[in-house]
C-alpha cells in the first residue's frame, strides 16, 4: 500500500472514531460509553482507537479542537465578506455555536465544562476568527470603543459560557431555548460596545 493511501486510511480511521464517539456521546451518558463501544460503532478495534487516542478525554479534546478549528475557519470567512459584522457575530453565537452545542448534547457539554473545565483561548482558531470578525467590525465603524477586539472577544465568551452554564444547570421545567438566549444576551453585550 502506498503511503498516500496509508495516510487517508488512517485519516478516515480516526475520523470514524471521532464520528461514533460524537453519536455515542450525545445520546449517552460519557461514563457509559467505553472506548470498546466507541471502536465497535467505528468498525475498528481498540486497538485503532488507542493508536490515535490516550482516553475518551483525549477523544473528547480532539472532537473539541476540531470543532474549533471548523468555527474559527468560519469565522475568518465570514471576515472576508462585507459587513454588517455585528449581524454576523450575533449570528455565530445564537446559531452556529447553538448548533455545535446541542448536536454535542447536554451531556457532553456538561463534561466538558464542568469535568474537563475545557474551552477555547487565545491560542486556538475560534478566538483567532472571533477577533478578527471583531476588527471588522470595529473597523467599519460598526462597534466603537475604545475596548481591542481580544478585550471584547473576552466579554462575548464569558456572556456565551454564562449562557451555557445556566443552560446546563437549568431545571428541566425551566429549560430555555439556547439560540434565543444567545441572540438575545450577545445583542445586550454587542450594545455595550457601541457609542449611542
Amino acid at each position: 500500500m502506498s503511503k498516500d493511501r496509508q495516510q487517508e486510511k488512517a485519516r478516515r480511521s480516526r475520523e470514524k472514531l471521532l464520528e461514533a464517539a460524537g453519536k455515542l456521546f450525545s445520546e449517552k451518558k460519557i461514563s457509559d460509553v467505553g472506548v470498546r463501544e466507541i471502536a465497535s460503532a467505528a468498525g475498528c478495534t481498540t486497538g485503532t482507537f488507542y493508536h490515535y487516542f490516550t482516553g475518551k478525554d483525549d477523544m473528547i479534546d480532539q472532537l473539541y479542537q476540531d470543532h474549533d478549528i471548523e468555527m474559527g475557519r468560519l469565522l475568518h470567512q465570514w471576515a472576508q465578506e462585507q459587513g454588517p459584522y455585528c449581524d454576523k457575530i450575533r449570528t455565530f453565537f445564537a446559531q452556529t455555536l447553538s448548533a455545535a452545542v446541542l448536536a454535542d448534547g447536554w451531556e457532553f457539554t456538561c463534561y466538558r465544562i464542568f469535568q474537563m473545565r475545557k474551552h477555547s483561548d487565545d491560542r486556538d482558531r475560534l478566538y483567532m476568527g472571533m477577533q478578527e470578525l471583531i476588527q471588522k467590525a470595529i473597523d467599519a465603524g460598526e462597534l466603537q470603543t475604545d475596548a481591542s477586539a481580544k478585550e471584547i472577544n473576552g466579554y462575548l465568551f464569558v456572556v456565551f459560557r454564562g449562557v451555557l452554564y445556566e443552560w446546563c444547570l437549568c431545571p428541566p421545567e425551566q429549560v430555555f431555548l439556547l439560540d434565543e438566549r444567545l441572540k438575545q444576551m450577545t445583542g445586550y453585550a454587542l450594545q455595550s460596545f457601541q457609542k449611542k
